[in-house]
């Protein structure tokens, strides 16, 4: 992300307009549903963490959590989350395009709604940071505005757009699904996937 508009998602932190917007109380529903079909915990990546709910969630339910956010003010309020909750998270100030992750290290990235703030143009570049951080095996959470939404900031996940930029001979999909997103402020309809990174890379 340039620099405006670093500063333009610290200052919805610094002046709490994240919670007319995108706040909500609760670790989303699917999130849970899906940690709770996992055996294994890891390593999880919490790709644009924000306040830090989901990541919080993750590490409550052991899983070693890293959440990355472009605002420090998200990343000062994640942290703070995470020690009024008693867990560990490691919360990192950083861009989705040069993730401050080591190389194969992660089990299980949470994406919900980073990618659809990602023009087609620059989601290549995403796409290859996931890949990147992720261990052969790994599995991608990707929850994301559906074509519906018509709304500027809005890059709607499409199953084209998935299969485009995490292709079949780096990633397997799972069926790109409808899911409504519930947040504090309302609803917004989506599209929900999981992608696994494959072995052979």
């Amino acid at each position: 992300m340039s620099d405006p508009e670093a500063e333009f998602w610290d200052h919805s932190y610094v002046s709490g307009d994240y919670r007319e917007h995108w706040e909500y109380a609760f670790p989303s529903q699917e999130l849970v549903a899906i940690v709770a079909a996992q055996t294994e915990r890891g390593a999880a990546l919490d790709v644009g963490c924000g306040a830090g709910r989901e990541a919080v969630f993750l590490a409550q339910c052991g899983f070693d959590t890293i959440g990355v956010d472009i605002s420090p003010k998200a990343i000062e309020i994640a942290t703070e989350r995470a020690t009024d909750a008693g867990v560990k998270a490691d919360f990192r100030v950083g861009s989705f395009f040069e993730l401050p992750v080591d190389d194969q290290s992660i089990d299980f990235v949470n994406d919900r709604g980073a990618l659809h703030l990602v023009p087609e143009s620059e989601r290549p570049n995403f796409a290859a940071e996931i890949f990147r951080v992720l261990k052969p095996g790994g599995k991608m959470f990707l929850r994301g505005a559906s074509p519906k939404e018509t709304e500027e900031h809005f890059t709607p996940i499409t199953e084209a757009s998935v299969d485009l930029h995490f292709p079949p001979a780096q990633f397997t999909r799972g069926e790109v699904l409808p899911i409504t997103l519930v947040s504090d402020s309302g609803v917004l309809d989506a599209r929900l996937v999981v992608l696994t990174k494959r072995e052979d890379n």
